[in-house]
């Protein structure tokens, strides 16, 4: 008797035990087997896009020969006062294009290496005045622009939701910059000249500048910096950076446009710091 009673308690037990599962709205097995969906960020990616930027930049002179030392070094009228040196502010627009790669290790994390290309349309300047020995009173005027940079960089990221990802890069860095140097010529009569070592310069009234020269070069240096991407959708994500260059420091040189027979042109160096350049910009990418 009493195990038929316990038989009918067991087989009343799994009944009731079947009939709540039953009734569950999700059976047990869909909290097991039920997977979180999100966004696949791993996949190659190309995009564009524009911003701004700006660089505090400076430059020093420094004569190069006996006569540009002779013009801008003294007291006397052949001799001149020294080129002072000049800071100024490089701002501008940019514009260009990026392509990456990227590996989404786990719902959280991302990694990835990407890489751009800007034109860039900063430029600024500085004019100081000083007097050219035997010349007179007159004007330095230098100018200085980044015409286009590009980076190399990896990235490393959160995805604090699926469709956001906020990130830290850093890399190699390049940027086209050129110069122009002019020492104006002031005179409106006569002639001034300065010979000392073998090298001159000559200015006379109505002629060229008493010095002009140009330099453009590519320098290399590092970048770094943050950013944010949102997936529009599961092709197209928004992006906005804060990217910050530092490049090798460039120079240029201004010659004399006239000099005295039997002798060698004389020269000034005009010299920059290293580029140290913000850009902020936004833009798009499209995910194959």
């Amino acid at each position: 008797m009493k195990k038929s009673l316990l038989c009918v308690v067991g087989l009343l037990t799994l009944g009731a035990t079947v009939a709540a599962a039953d009734e569950l709205p999700n059976r047990p097995s869909a909290f097991i087997l039920g997977t979180t969906s999100f966004l696949p960020w791993t996949g190659f990616y190309l995009g564009v896009n524009g911003g701004y930027g700006w660089a505090d930049s400076s430059v020093n002179y420094s004569p190069n020969d006996a006569a540009s030392v002779a013009g801008t070094g003294g007291v006397a009228a052949d001799k001149g006062t020294a080129l002072p040196s000049t800071d100024f502010l490089l701002l501008g627009g940019t514009a260009g294009g990026q392509v990456g790669y990227d590996w989404q290790i786990n719902p959280l994390w991302l990694a990835g290496v990407a890489a751009d290309f800007q034109w860039a349309d900063f430029a600024s300047g500085g004019s100081v005045a000083f007097r050219l020995g035997n010349v007179g009173a007159t004007n330095a005027v230098t100018t200085q622009a980044v015409d286009s940079f590009g980076t190399v960089r990896v990235r490393l990221g959160v995805l604090p939701v699926n469709s956001l990802l906020v990130y830290g890069t850093a890399g190699l860095a390049f940027g086209r910059l050129s110069e122009n140097m002019t020492i104006q010529n002031p005179l409106t009569t006569g002639t001034g000249s300065v010979s000392s070592g073998g090298f001159s310069y000559s200015c006379t009234a109505g002629g060229p500048a008493c010095f002009a020269g140009t330099s453009s070069s590519t320098q290399f240096g590092w970048s770094g910096g943050l950013g944010t991407e949102f997936r529009i959708t599961n092709n197209i994500s928004f992006l906005s950076e804060l990217l910050y260059l530092d490049l090798a420091a460039p120079k240029g040189t201004a010659v004399a446009q006239a000099a005295l027979a039997g002798t060698t042109p004389s020269s000034v160096t005009a010299s920059f710091p290293q580029p140290k350049i913000i850009i902020l910009r936004g833009g798009f990418n499209y995910r194959f």
